[in-house]
This record gives structure tokens, C-alpha cells and sequence, in this order.
């Protein structure tokens, strides 16, 4: 008997988005998407890191702090935001980004016994990993 279970992923990966949506590139929503939904994956990244893996785990979190900093600072220089409004904003937008990495990371889990390896959720990372070296 044949069975095809089919994985519907929350998000499209990044280098999706960006190609879908390359005419915005240095739109400040767009950007600060960006910077979001790579903040939400190094949180991501973060929370299913081995506790033995302190190093890597610091890192994951470095990141997530950078990104998280310069989205907000998108929408304060770019869109005129008050400090509070755009923290508040990469808060809630990071915190749901990070429901579905979560959601599809246990699915993709279940599915292979990997979390990141040959998904969406692996791909992010590998971009992200490139803006925040660009960022620095």
C-alpha cells in the first residue's frame, strides 16, 4: 500500500521571498522582514542547540540580537517609528515568525529526525548567516 504524506511548511524560504519580491529590496518593510524572520530563525537555531554546545548556541543568540537591533532600527530611521512602537513590532512579528519554525521544525522532525537539514528552516539560516556578516 502506498502512502504519500505531503509537508506543508508555514513559510517560504527567504531566497524565495526575495526572489518573488526583488523589485523591494531596499523597501523598509520588506527589509526589516527580512531581518525578522532571520531573527526568528537564529532564536529558532537557539532553542533546539544542545546544551553542550554553549559556544554555538551563543552565537545563534549574537545573531538574533544583531538582526533583532537592526530591524528595529529600519523602521525607527526608515519609517519615522519611535523606539517603542518598532521594539514592540519586531517582538510580535519575531515571536510568531518563531511559532511557525517551530511548528514546522517538529514536523520536519518527526518526519526525518532532523531539524534543519534539507528544508526551508536550514536554508534561512545558511542566508541569514550571510546578512548578518554583511551587517557587521
Amino acid at each position: 500500500m502506498w502512502c504519500n504524506v505531503g509537508f506543508t511548511q508555514s513559510m517560504i524560504p527567504l531566497s524565495q521571498y526575495l526572489k518573488d519580491n526583488s523589485g523591494y529590496s531596499k523597501d523598509p518593510i520588506a527589509v526589516s522582514y527580512i531581518a525578522k524572520r532571520c531573527a526568528a530563525a537564529f532564536l529558532y537555531a537557539s532553542t533546539i542547540s544542545l546544551e553542550n554546545k554553549k559556544k554555538t548556541k551563543q552565537s545563534f543568540i549574537n545573531s538574533y540580537q544583531i538582526l533583532f537591533e537592526f530591524a528595529a532600527n529600519v523602521l525607527i530611521s526608515k519609517m519615522n517609528w519611535n523606539v517603542q512602537d518598532a521594539g514592540e513590532d519586531v517582538v510580535n512579528d519575531v515571536d510568531k515568525m518563531m511559532q511557525y519554525y517551530i511548528k514546522d521544525g517538529k514536523d520536519f522532525f518527526t518526519r526525518t529526525g532532523t531539524y534543519t537539514i534539507d528544508n526551508y528552516i536550514g536554508n534561512d539560516l545558511r542566508f541569514c548567516k550571510k546578512l548578518v556578516e554583511k551587517i557587521k
